[in-house]
């Protein structure tokens, strides 16, 4: 096979090997609440400019960046139905990308014209794209998230860094005591204690959904850490605090996808299972303060990376969540715009992270080569409270997926 090194996985546009695998499966590219009947919205993903559009009738579409005529900027025109209409001279386009009228010209020559247009679907308050070439295979399911009464989808996270400097932590739950040991101590819990100090142990596993980080200490029972393949990251639970305060959080279980918007930047979609209390009118607060952020983490997570802050300069309005990201924002944007994986020196606390690159160098030798990519599914009972069992884990790869 072809070889393929770390350069590999953090370049994604159209030709690239990363690119062309993420491209194999449905991407979020924007909230479903974000995008009103009627509304347009540029949006880049993995280095391609695109139009996203929301119908009349309530259907979201994404289409080409430009008209086909002189080139302008779709998402400043307007939406008549389903179609998007040109700013510029008024070319309309339906949501296959067909011109279906050219204001003054023969309806014949209309006809001919066709931009490139992109299947969408929406699934748990996102809205999804497939990028690929050909019929595109069946969304990722998530049956946990979909049984669950309370769903919220958090404000996207826009980062300066490469997606992959936000994956490879995805399996690492052992920099918990040290990165977030502020976060924590706001709320009452010590990180060590949680079970990820110097005496854990780290064992990683292949799965039939990517990777299984398990987290063991004398004593305590195992913590897990999922990974979906390509580029979602699961989370637990987070830490009920052991006293009121503003450092509470109301999120559950949650998802993130890991997004590139180009090769230097990425975007994190979350969707959480809400965990409210109390009365009617705080469980709507609750809820509402889930899905914003009042202060810029990205801002105050900026301020500590060029000496103006310290971490323990952040207000103390900041929920867990907010913390946590700070915090990871400081770590992960702080390797750099696209970290040099290859000067890294990993060792045996490192396995999550190891087997994570592994496996997507293993994936992108197969694109390259030609070959079928392994086939990922999700299944039930993956979170970490609940009714759901935990599943058998599958640790033996398929023949077809050792070719």
């Amino acid at each position: 096979m072809p070889a393929v090194d770390y350069a590999d996985l953090t370049h994604t546009g159209p030709d690239t090997l990363a690119g062309r695998y993420l491209r194999t499966f449905w991407q979020p590219i924007s909230r479903s609440q974000d995008l009103a009947p009627g509304d347009t919205i540029p949006v880049q993903i993995m280095s391609e400019w695109l139009t996203l559009y929301r119908g009349e009738s309530g259907v979201p579409h994404v289409v080409a960046f430009r008209c086909a005529h002189r080139g302008t900027q779709l998402s400043t025109g307007w939406v008549e139905g389903d179609c998007i209409r040109c700013l510029y001279h008024g070319w309309k386009y339906d949501a296959s990308g067909g011109c279906v009228e050219q204001p003054g010209e023969d309806e014949v020559v209309a006809s001919r014209v066709r931009i490139r247009s992109y299947p969408t679907q929406e699934y748990l308050g996102l809205i999804f794209v497939y990028l690929g070439e050909g019929e595109p295979p069946p969304i990722k399911r998530f049956p946990d998230f979909e049984a669950a009464s309370e769903l919220a989808v958090g404000p996207p996270q826009t980062w300066p860094c490469n997606f992959f400097n936000r994956i490879d932590n995805a399996c690492d739950p052992l920099h918990v005591g040290y990165t977030h040991r502020t976060a924590l101590g706001r709320v009452g819990r010590d990180a060590h204690v949680n079970g990820r100090g110097a005496a854990a142990t780290l064992t990683a596993q292949e799965t039939d959904y990517g990777v299984r980080t398990t987290c063991e200490t004398p004593g305590r029972p195992p913590d897990y850490l999922h990974f979906h393949m390509p580029n979602i990251n699961q989370l637990g639970t987070e830490a009920e605090p052991t006293t009121t305060n503003a450092a509470a959080s109301p999120w559950g279980d949650r998802l993130f996808w890991r997004v590139p918007i180009d090769d230097t930047s990425c975007v994190s979609y979350l969707v959480g299972i809400l965990r409210l209390r109390g009365d009617p009118d705080d469980q709507e607060r609750r809820r509402r303060a889930a899905q914003s952020v009042s202060v810029s983490p990205n801002d105050v997570a900026e301020a500590i990376l060029v000496g103006k802050m310290r971490l323990r300069d952040v207000p103390e309005s900041f929920n867990q969540r907010e913390m946590f990201w700070v915090e990871d924002y400081v770590t992960e944007v702080g390797q750099g715009s696209m970290a040099p994986r290859a000067e890294d020196h990993l060792g045996r606390r490192d396995a999550g992270v190891l087997l994570l690159r592994k496996i997507w160098m293993r994936e992108l030798e197969k694109v390259a080569a030609g070959l079928q990519v392994k086939r990922w599914t999700s299944p039930a009972g993956l979170l970490s409270v609940g009714e759901l069992p935990r599943p058998v884990v599958n640790n033996q790869s398929s023949p077809a997926d050792r070719k």
